[in-house]
């Protein structure tokens, strides 16, 4: 018997897709869960385009090692949705590595049944 996968479910498990192709350095799977659009806010406030942003994790100046997830918060509207995810998160970015705990508010938007990250900004907790 099949279970039927909600849409809280749905959206949940594109921003974990995200989490785990940040982390296995899976660009593939970056390139389908985010929209080309997307923008991401660092805990810096420095913004970045999807293509800013992978092309830092290509070079290897944003390397993830792993992430454990403390809380995921889901709220859906039609065909936008909003997650607020707290992470501790183990990264080198330009060359510090640290297990940071983030906040993410991210947003993303539903386009032919598929979800995708539009905007993700992240803060320290």
């Amino acid at each position: 018997m099949a279970t039927k996968i909600n849409e809280e479910e749905r959206v949940a498990s594109v921003v974990r897709q995200q989490v785990k192709g940040m982390i296995d350095g899976d660009l593939n799977i970056l390139y389908k869960v985010i929209a080309p659009e997307a923008t991401f806010v660092h805990i810096t406030g420095t913004t970045q385009s999807k293509n800013e942003w992978l092309k830092q994790i290509k070079m290897g100046r944003m390397h993830y090692f792993g992430s454990k997830e403390k809380l995921m918060q889901v709220v859906v509207n039609e065909d936008t949705a909003q997650v607020i995810s707290r992470n501790e998160l183990d990264a080198r970015i330009y060359g510090f590595r640290n297990t940071w705990p983030l906040q993410s508010r991210t947003e993303l938007k539903k386009n032919n049944n598929q979800w995708q990250i539009t905007k993700s900004q992240a803060s320290m907790y």
